[in-house]
């Protein structure tokens, strides 16, 4: 036999007692704490409240019937579980050949999953893979389990199952072990790693083993999730280890999708356990895997998609955007591409903690291509001073649709140079990259310093909330890229110019308190193209 097993070795206890004495800390940020204690009673006295408003003023038949509901729903709650799946040999260490010499043996955990369908399942890989988590999507079960129950007095003994997740309710992530010891409330478990990142804060469950699965180097566990027990807060090469009765912290992610196509409305709940690194990887799989399972479809579709966060950052710790997106296949995909790279700026932050409370997102998607081309944008009047603010009638094409008409405002700069103002109109979402390159070009040249740290946070989250909208019709000047060196170096005299003069007036630069210059409408549609058209600028007297 190539994998005798017979012969077995053990992790000795002595290396997995250390898991306890190893520092703890995590769950202490100013976030609030949650206990699983009060927050049974206050589920359980909501329950009762409930029960007995809807008793009152029935009849006899009408009160069985609300009992017998009652009674059905708390059987569903206790039998609601994620059937999981745990790979590891049948000690949960290596085997050794009667030789000698130790058999190649897989330390894969394999991951239960729920309510992220195939494609989340995809995205899923692609997030946890730069944490060193490797989700085996053929050995990922998706069960569909819906928000656990919580049981702050769970027991565990050593050869309990137990599981471990970074993520409950509509959409739970994680995996089933086995208890080695407990101490009081301190557990240790699995006798390997989980995902191996040393202190950290998840979820700790209950399971039921139903079944197991031989193979001749390592195994497989069937069995239920039931409900949320403790934190694990270790995760070490010779096991994890967790406190029961404590809750970790979470940040409720709750995404409301409605598809106009099929009239269905559905809100998803989801805890995900606070850590930053994690939830910058799961939120946008969460938001992703809502919008796919509402739709039960890959075809052309627009979404219009807007978030709301509440952290350290924003005005009054709010982080707000809205924006819409078209794709032929899969505009779930496109839609969370803001979100993911806004959670990756501030969870991501080298100075301070995100201390991220909740996130809410709600969808809109409308089947088929909900964009539009513009077709002319006419100037309200052909000469203008600096400062003056006009208006451009525009007319936009719809795709498959009628031309509509409309007003966009614009407001000429107050220190643009007498003559002919080539001006752009396009889509929010695209980019004027000439206007770009040409700027990098003569601040080399003018002899500016290039930036020598990337932005702060601050910076790039502002950038990120002020950039224009896919559904936007912008009007800004058109840079007309220098032919020769001769037109290069005026370009960077009148740049030059123009600096001098604001240091000389400051009253001329904008003031905070001043209104902003908003050149641009927000369409129900989004811009596809750009055309070019001009004003005549005049001296101002």
């Amino acid at each position: 036999d190539m994998y005798p097993t017979q012969r077995i070795m053990l992790t000795p206890i002595e290396d997995m007692l250390k898991i306890w004495d190893y520092p703890d800390t995590r769950n202490k940020t100013r976030m609030p704490q949650l206990d699983l204690v009060q927050m049974k009673a206050e589920r359980e006295k909501f329950q009762a409240d409930q029960e007995a408003k809807a008793k009152e003023g029935k009849e006899p038949a009408e009160e069985k019937a609300a009992e017998e509901a009652v009674a059905q729903s708390e059987e569903h709650e206790e039998q609601a579980g994620a059937e999981a799946q745990d790979e590891e040999t049948a000690t949960d260490e290596e085997a050794e050949v009667e030789s000698g010499s130790e058999a190649p043996l897989e330390h894969k955990t394999t991951y239960f999953a729920s309510g992220f369908g195939a494609q989340g399942l995809k995205m899923l890989q692609s997030k946890m893979s730069p944490l060193g988590i490797q989700v085996d999507y053929d050995n990922t079960w998706d069960n569909g389990v819906s928000m656990m129950s919580v049981r702050p007095n769970a027991v565990l003994q050593p050869g309990s199952p137990v599981g471990v997740a970074m993520s409950i309710g509509d959409f739970t992530f994680g995996s089933m072990g086995t208890v080695t010891a407990v101490d009081g409330n301190r557990v240790l478990a699995f006798g390997h790693s989980y995902t191996h990142r040393g202190n950290v804060n998840y979820f700790m469950t209950d399971a039921d083993v139903i079944s197991t699965i031989h193979g001749p180097t390592s195994g497989m566990k069937l069995g239920n999730v039931q409900g949320i027990i403790g934190r694990v807060n270790q995760d070490r090469q010779d096991g994890i280890g967790g406190i029961l009765g404590q809750f970790p912290q979470t940040v409720p992610v709750i995404v409301t999708v409605h598809d106009k196509d099929t009239g269905r409305e559905i809100t998803y709940n989801t805890m995900v356990a606070y850590d930053e690194e994690v939830l910058a990887a799961l939120a946008p799989v969460v938001v992703y895997s809502s919008i796919n399972t509402t739709l039960d479809r890959q075809d052309a579709s627009t979404a219009s998609l807007q978030f709301s966060l509440r952290s350290s950052y924003g005005k009054d710790g709010l982080i707000s955007r809205r924006n819409m997106f078209y794709d032929d296949g899969d505009v779930a995909k496109v839609a969370v591409t803001e979100l993911n790279d806004i959670l990756a700026v501030i969870l991501g932050n080298k100075e301070k903690e995100a201390d991220m409370l909740d996130l809410k997102v709600d969808v809109t998607i409308d089947k088929g291509r909900k964009t539009a081309t513009l077709v002319s944008a006419v100037p309200s009047k052909q000469e203008v001073v600096p400062g003056e603010e006009i208006t451009f009638d525009t007319t936009i094409k719809p795709y498959r649709g009628e031309k509509i008409k409309l007003s966009v405002p614009y407001k000429v700069p107050e220190h643009q140079q007498p003559g002919q103002l080539a001006l752009d109109v396009h889509g929010g979402g695209l980019v004027n990259v000439a206007k770009i390159l040409l700027a990098q070009q003569q601040a080399t040249e003018a002899g500016a310093k290039p930036a020598e740290e990337e932005p702060t946070v601050d910076v790039q989250l502002q950038n990120m909330l002020s950039s224009n909208c896919n559904n936007d019709i912008v009007i800004e000047s058109t840079v007309e890229v220098p032919q020769n060196d001769a037109e290069l170096k005026e370009s960077i005299r009148q740049a030059q110019k123009l600096a001098k003069e604001l240091a000389k007036n400051p009253q001329a630069v904008k003031k905070p308190n001043q209104k902003p210059v908003v050149n641009k409408l927000a369409t129900d549609y989004i811009i596809e193209n750009v055309i070019h058209t001009s004003v005549k600028v005049l001296e101002k007297k």
